[in-house]
């Protein structure tokens, strides 16, 4: 039998230690300033901004290292992110962090302190690293509980006496009923978080559900109706989004100093555990295993950011966007698979494999210039863009491998450390859930703020569909399947 459970295995002190790694008080940095990044980072970037009447400045960030040569004409306009500007030109906000690399939140927090109170469904490894931001964050962790395995009680106390939860059950139902809990994060196998997310929804808690989100489209169709009906967030957690070097990159393209975007490539591969198929999920079908479901799905969603027109149905499929593909299937789950999606006017090249390694590197091409999104671009701490000399405007031909380079810049934001005393990470810069763990509250302390506009629900709905399209359509996987 489940039951409630009081954690008394931290001792006070030690408590006390965890959390003020994340609660220490926070020191708003200086306004943004025109800052010379390098020799060759000219002082007309800053007189072109004040011509126009705005000061779109390079923030000096610390720990931001930021190198390369900007021409005149390439101002950067903003990219760090400037609120005012941003709303204007369609530019991703960076978030405002503190000396320790963390999100800093006191302009929206509660005035009398209180915090969402989180639970955490799926004691699992990438929760580990999800319950380690959470501390480093200062966030309130009440609940975790575990289902569907032997044990699972004691699995949810293994794992809350570890990151002093005061609250542990042994099945989903009693976390979703339970009304300390504000936000829950979904860290279930693939196959359970249609049903996990389901259940927490019509119980009246907000949802970050770790991709995919669901493997049918019906099922996402549901999830979203449940959200709007229950005024609450539903989040598919592709934390990608929020990681200060992609929202970077992200107002690079946007900015149009490059060029519009012509093709977008990516490659995201690992080799599973050949031999102990019994114990890797990404072999198994009823686990919702594959490559396009765990490293497929964060490639289609780069597509939607730097292809997708924003519906999640458009003139040439979902947000605008077709896919076809090609694979191996072993046992019905693919494991390699290769895409090529379009938007009808530029056009994106990935691959994801089970059975091989990758650089997990990132790039979009424009007309005059490359960004590249530096490995893991799934969860990068650095990005770069190359700009070319634009031809268009050039009076005589470039010849073949010889356009002129006329800047370039990088991008650097180191993760901020995990507290002390916690577990080492289980996947690679697992602190980087720290921004969207804060992208989540702030969102829940904004009056009006119903979904974030990073990933808003018709976006996370075209994920979904580009991808069921993949497995279902051009693979032939995963087309029975309901409740999934």
């Amino acid at each position: 039998a489940s039951r409630r459970m009081e954690v008394a295995s931290i001792d006070k002190s030690a408590q006390e230690t965890l959390l003020s790694e994340g609660s220490t008080s926070r020191a708003r940095r200086a306004p943004p300033v025109c800052a010379i990044a390098a020799a060759s980072l000219v002082v007309s970037v800053c007189a072109l901004a004040a011509v126009r009447g705005h000061l779109h400045a390079i923030q000096a960030q610390p720990g931001v290292v930021s190198q390369g040569t900007l021409s005149a004409d390439s101002a950067v306009d903003s990219l760090y992110g400037d609120a005012a500007f941003g709303a204007t030109h369609g530019l991703a906000i960076l978030p405002d962090l503190d000396a320790h690399g963390l999100p800093n939140m006191d302009d929206v927090l509660p005035a009398n302190g209180t915090r969402a109170r989180w639970g955490i469904v799926g004691p699992g490894r990438i929760a580990h690293d999800f319950a380690t931001a959470l501390v480093g964050l200062g966030a309130d962790l009440r609940a975790v509980a575990a289902g569907g395995l032997p044990e699972s009680l004691e699995r949810a106390e293994a794992f809350a006496s570890v990151y002093a939860i005061p609250h542990a059950y042994g099945s989903y139902a009693e976390l979703a009923a339970d009304p300390e809990v504000d936000v829950v994060y979904v860290a279930t196998t693939n196959q359970l978080h249609y049903a996990n997310a389901k259940l927490m929804l019509e119980s009246g808690k907000h949802v970050l559900l770790e991709k995919p989100a669901t493997i049918g489209v019906p099922e996402f169709e549901k999830l979203m109706h449940l959200s709007k009906r229950h005024r609450k967030l539903l989040v598919t957690n592709f934390w990608t989004r929020w990681f200060p070097a992609v929202k970077w990159a992200e107002n690079v393209v946007k900015s149009g100093m490059l060029g519009p975007v012509v093709h977008v490539s990516g490659d995201m591969a690992f080799q599973h555990m050949r031999g102990r198929p019994d114990r890797d999920r990404f072999v198994r079908a009823d686990l919702g295993g594959g490559a396009m479901l765990d490293m497929g799905c964060y490639l289609v969603q780069f597509a939607a950011m730097f292809l997708g027109t924003g519906s999640s149905v458009g003139p040439n499929g979902y947000g605008g966007l077709t896919v076809k593909a090609s694979g191996s299937v072993v046992d019905g789950v693919d494991v390699e698979s290769s895409m090529i999606i379009s938007n009808g006017q530029a056009g994106a090249a990935f691959g994801t494999s089970i059975l091989r390694a990758s650089d997990f590197t990132l790039k979009v091409y424009c007309t005059h210039g490359v960004v590249e999104i530096m490995p893991p671009a799934n969860c990068p701490s650095a990005a770069s863009y190359i700009k070319y000399e634009d031809a268009a405007h050039g009076e005589t031909p470039v010849p073949c491998c010889a356009q002129p380079t006329v800047g370039s810049l990088e991008y650097r934001r180191p993760l901020p450390a995990p507290p002390t005393g916690m577990p080492r990470e289980r996947y690679p810069n697992g602190m980087g859930f720290v921004y969207v763990i804060a992208a989540v509250e702030r969102c829940l302390y904004t009056a009006g703020c119903h979904e974030l506009e990073e990933l808003p629900l018709d976006q996370q709905l075209s994920v979904v569909r580009v991808t069921a399209d993949v497995l279902q359509r051009e693979l032939g996987i995963f087309t029975n399947i309901t409740g999934m």
